[in-house]
């Protein structure tokens, strides 16, 4: 394949390399030939589509959601589809039938028909992958049937949903970053969190700080040079007992600032700071544990 087959290939994305081979890797596209990051997979967007052969193919190609809820949902109104006004015994007829269906409808059922709708768009806005997705579904539901939504915000137990199952799949998401998307505050994300994780007894293994490092290099506009440099420093600080249960976004923050100053692609602290949510004394601490672990001048 030439260059020019390349460039029309791949025309929607930034040409980083001869030979790009972008592919969907932990919800962000990755070029396996190059690692470059060309931001995250929106999982849900529907492609444009104009001819019926078009229309045709998008609707087998777009992801299906398991249907939860009421199939069908009867409203009270006083105009048909068409918009023409109902005749006294028609009108009856339907409130009598969404009445009835309002009775026989489970809580369960109402619950899930109004968090489905909310769950979508927050993966959505969040650029998760399908499988994420349905995860975060899957345990949403489960939180419904235990009956943990009585007196609980709907939103609150979604996003934590959402969280349970990006760490699952390891996604390089952070609590801020999740909290600020969906926006609901961090304090109610995080109690919502541990209620799903005490009540199903979920234990998830811990994330590693090199998830992190692709995604924030790729916001700082790093090299690939700079990435391999901060996973090396990583690498040999990781058996040190000192660095044991430190937060992952500070140790990714502090290896990638040391890396950029070593190769001449120096960020500010500031940087850093903001794209990892933490604070600047927090990555001038983990630069100097680093430092310490491998034997770096200071």
């Amino acid at each position: 394949m030439g260059l020019e087959d390349v460039k029309t290939e791949y025309a929607d994305y930034e040409i980083c390399c001869d030979k790009p081979d972008i592919r969907p890797y932990r919800g962000v596209l990755v070029c396996r030939s190059c690692g470059t990051v060309h931001g995250p997979v929106l999982a849900d967007s529907p492609r444009r589509a104009f001819s019926e052969e078009e229309i045709s193919q998008r609707r087998q190609s777009e992801p299906v959601y398991r249907t939860i809820g009421a199939r069908t949902v009867i409203p009270r109104s006083n105009v048909d589809i068409t918009g023409a006004p109902l005749s006294a015994k028609t009108k009856s007829l339907f409130w009598r039938l969404a009445k009835i269906q309002k009775s026989v409808t489970s809580t369960f059922e109402r619950n899930l028909s109004i968090a489905q709708p909310k769950l979508l768009n927050m993966a959505s806005m969040l650029g998760l992958p399908q499988t994420v997705t349905e995860e975060a579904l899957r345990i949403y539901s489960k939180a419904v049937k235990n009956k943990l939504t009585m007196g609980r915000s709907i939103d609150n137990l979604v996003a934590a949903s959402i969280f349970i199952a990006i760490k699952r799949h390891g996604i390089p998401r952070t609590l801020d970053e999740v909290a600020e998307s969906i926006q609901i505050t961090k304090k109610s994300l995080s109690k919502a969190y541990r209620l799903i994780m005490q009540e199903f007894n979920i234990k998830l293994q811990p994330v590693s700080p090199v998830t992190f490092i692709s995604k924030f290099s790729s916001e700082l506009g790093l090299s690939m040079q700079v990435q391999n440099r901060a996973k090396e420093l990583l690498k040999i600080t990781k058996q040190k007992t000192s660095l044991i249960g430190k937060d992952p976004k500070g140790l990714a923050s502090a290896a990638i600032y040391i890396a950029a100053k070593e190769l001449n692609e120096p960020r500010s602290q500031v940087e850093l700071s903001k794209i990892a949510h933490i604070s600047e004394v927090t990555l001038r601490n983990r630069t100097k544990n680093i430092k310490n672990a491998v034997g770096l001048k200071k």
